[in-house]
C-alpha cells in the first residue's frame, strides 16, 4: 500500500510539474494542425500545394504558433503589466496570482523554448520548399513559384532575397539569445546575456519584414477554374460543355491581406509601453531618490539607504522589491533586489542589503570601500562625488504574501534571509495578529553573514519572551564553513538567543520538516524560501512530501537568478 501511495503522489507531483508545458504544448499542436489542414484542404493552394508538398503545410502549419508565441513570450517580463494584474486581480485569487508571480520566468523560459524549436522546423520545411520550388519549376507557373527557372541557386534564394535573408537572421538571433541566456552564460557574463537579449527586437524586425515578398500566393478564381483543369488537354476541354464551363478562365493568384502580425505586434505594444512608462518614472521627480547613507558591511556586502525626494510617503510593502541602477557603473544595467526597511512616518527612504556576487555589485563595493577609506584618510572629507541611483519600482513578489499567513517556515540561504527582514522589522515594531508563528531557518557559509541582521531576531525573541509567546518566533541558524567555537563566542558572546540557536553545517531537512507536521497536524503551513536552485528544489520536494502526513505545506520562491 506504501509503495502505491508512492507512486501516485509521484505521478500527482509530475502532473503538477509539468500542467503548464503540457497545456502550451497542447494548444501549439491544436494551433498547428487547424492551419495545416486548412491549407492541405483548401483548394485555393492546390497549385501551390502542387509544387511544394506538405512542405507548404508544416511552414504555414508552424506560423500562426509563432505568431501567438511572439505576442505572449515578452508579458511575464513586462513588470507594470504585472503590477497592474497585482492591483486587479490579488484580492480575488491570491494564491493564483502568487503563484504567477513565481512562475513568470518559468514561462517566459517555457515560451522561449518553443519558440525555438516551432522556428527551427519552421526554418526546416522553408528550406525544403526552397528545393522544390526549384525541382518542381513550371514556366505554366512563374507567379506562384519564388525560383527564377529550374536552373535557379538554391544559396540565391536562402540568402540574397528578402525573405531568406530576414528568415536566416531571425534564427541566428534566436540561437544566440538561448545561447547567452543559459543560467553558466548569465552568472559568468550577464552583460553578454544582457545586451544580446535585445537582439529580439532585430527579430521583431525581420518578422514583420519576412512576409513582405508575397511568396505564399492563392487562387483567386476556383469558382472559374477548377482544380486540376490543367491537366485536361484542349481537345477534351472544348469538345465537353461542361468542362468548359470549369474551366473557363486560366488560374488567377494573390498573395491576399495578411493580419498574422497583429498578434506579435500586441505583444511588442505591451512591452514598449512598459518599458516607456518604467523608463518615465524612473527618472521623474515624483521617484527620484537620493543616497542618504552607504557603506560596506561584513561579509563582503553592501549597506545602502536611498531617501525619496518626493514629500508625500511612498507606500511599500513588505517583500517588496525595487530595480536599481547606477549611472557611474552602466547606464543599462537594473538589477533586482529586496527592501530590508520600508518608509517610517518622519522618514521617506528604504534600506537595501546588497550582496556582492558579481561585477556590478563588485565594482559597487570597490567604490564605496574607496570612499571610505579617502574619508578616513582625510579626516571624514569625502573627495568623491555620491554615488547616486536611479530606482524603479517597488514591484509585488511572492514574499508579498508572508503578511496574509497564519504559520509560515521562512528559509534563507545568505543573502537570501532580506525578504523575510522586512516582516521581522515589522513584528518588532507594531503588534499585528498575522503570521501568528512564524519558523526562521538561516543559512550561510560565514559568520560575518550572521551579523548583518541578529540584533533584529535577538530583539524579536526577547519582544516574545516579554510578551508570554516564546513559541511565536521559532529560529535556527546554520554555519556551514569553517565552524569556529572560539569565534562564535567572540562575535555573539553576549547575545545568547544568537549563540545557543547556532548549528554547525547545513539542517537535516527531515527533522525540520518532521516538527512542522507533529506541531501543526491537519493544519496549513506556508513555506517560503530564497536562496540557490539546489536549496529550492530540496524544500519543494520535502514539502510535497511532508504534505502526505496530515499537514498542507504551501511552497513559495523567491529568486532573481
Amino acid at each position: 500500500m506504501e509503495r502505491v501511495n508512492k507512486i501516485y503522489h509521484s505521478s500527482r507531483n509530475f502532473m503538477f510539474k509539468y500542467i503548464i508545458a503540457l497545456l502550451w504544448t497542447g494548444f501549439n499542436f491544436v494551433v498547428f494542425c487547424k492551419a495545416f489542414s486548412n491549407y492541405h484542404h483548401d483548394v485555393e493552394y492546390y497549385y501551390l500545394s502542387r509544387i511544394l508538398g506538405n512542405g507548404l503545410c508544416v511552414s504555414r502549419g508552424t506560423a500562426p504558433v509563432l505568431n501567438v508565441t511572439m505576442a505572449l513570450i515578452t508579458l511575464p517580463t513586462c513588470k507594470t503589466f504585472n503590477l497592474l494584474l497585482h492591483k486587479l486581480f490579488g484580492r480575488c485569487s491570491t494564491r493564483l496570482l502568487v503563484h504567477y508571480l513565481e512562475k513568470t520566468k518559468v514561462l517566459h523560459l517555457i515560451l522561449g523554448c518553443s519558440l525555438l524549436i516551432v522556428a527551427i522546423v519552421h526554418s526546416v520545411a522553408h528550406f525544403v520548399n526552397i528545393v522544390n520550388f526549384i525541382d518542381n519549376y513550371d514556366e505554366r507557373y512563374r507567379e506562384i513559384n519564388w525560383a527564377n527557372g529550374p536552373d535557379d541557386n538554391v544559396l540565391r534564394l536562402l540568402f540574397a532575397t528578402p525573405t531568406g535573408f530576414s528568415g536566416c537572421i531571425m534564427l541566428l538571433t534566436l540561437a544566440a539569445m538561448a545561447y547567452l541566456a543559459r543560467r553558466s552564460m548569465r552568472d559568468r557574463f550577464y552583460n553578454s546575456f544582457f545586451t544580446s537579449h535585445h537582439l529580439f527586437l532585430v527579430f521583431y524586425g525581420m518578422m514583420f519584414y519576412h512576409p513582405l515578398s508575397n511568396i505564399i500566393k492563392h487562387q483567386t478564381n476556383v469558382d472559374k477554374h477548377k482544380i486540376m483543369c490543367d491537366l485536361v488537354d484542349n481537345v477534351t476541354l472544348h469538345s465537353n460543355e461542361d468542362l468548359l464551363v470549369l474551366c473557363e478562365e486560366p488560374p488567377q493568384f494573390s498573395a491576399g491581406t495578411k493580419r498574422a502580425w497583429i498578434w506579435p505586434l500586441v505583444g511588442l505594444a505591451i512591452y514598449l509601453a512598459d518599458i516607456s512608462f518604467r523608463y518615465l518614472t524612473s527618472h521623474s521627480e515624483r521617484y527620484r531618490v537620493t543616497t542618504v547613507q552607504t557603506y560596506a558591511m561584513a561579509g563582503h556586502a553592501i549597506h545602502l539607504r536611498l531617501q525619496f525626494c518626493r514629500k508625500a510617503m511612498v507606500k511599500i510593502l513588505p517583500g517588496q522589491y525595487v530595480l536599481l541602477q547606477c549611472p557611474a557603473i552602466s547606464t543599462l544595467e537594473w538589477h533586482p533586489f529586496t527592501i530590508t526597511e520600508l518608509p517610517i512616518e518622519g522618514r521617506n527612504d528604504i534600506t537595501l542589503t546588497i550582496k556582492v556576487r558579481g561585477d556590478w555589485t563588485e565594482e559597487l563595493y570597490d567604490r564605496i570601500v574607496q570612499r571610505e577609506q579617502c574619508k578616513r584618510n582625510l579626516g571624514g572629507v569625502d573627495p568623491y562625488r555620491r554615488i547616486e541611483f536611479l530606482l524603479d519600482g517597488p514591484y509585488p513578489s511572492v514574499m508579498s504574501n508572508m503578511l496574509d499567513c497564519k504559520r509560515i517556515l521562512f528559509v534563507g540561504a545568505g543573502v537570501g534571509i532580506t525578504p523575510f527582514v522586512t516582516i521581522m522589522r515589522l513584528l518588532l515594531s507594531s503588534n499585528v495578529d498575522q503570521p501568528a508563528r512564524v519558523h526562521l531557518v538561516w543559512i550561510a557559509r560565514n559568520l560575518e553573514t550572521f551579523l548583518w541582521f541578529s540584533d533584529e531576531i535577538a530583539r524579536l525573541q526577547e519582544k516574545f519572551w516579554s510578551q508570554n509567546k516564546p513559541d511565536r518566533f521559532w529560529v535556527k541558524l546554520y554555519w556551514t564553513q569553517n565552524y569556529d567555537e572560539h569565534l562564535l563566542v567572540e562575535c555573539f558572546g553576549d547575545m545568547p538567543s544568537i549563540k545557543s540557536r547556532m548549528h554547525r553545517g547545513r539542517p537535516n531537512w527531515n527533522d525540520v520538516f518532521i516538527d512542522l507536521v507533529t506541531l501543526y497536524p491537519k493544519k496549513s503551513v506556508s513555506v517560503f524560501s530564497c536562496g540557490p536552485k539546489e536549496l529550492t528544489k530540496e524544500i519543494r520536494l520535502k514539502c510535497k512530501e511532508y504534505s502526505k502526513h496530515g499537514c498542507k505545506l504551501s511552497y513559495f520562491h523567491e529568486g532573481f537568478g
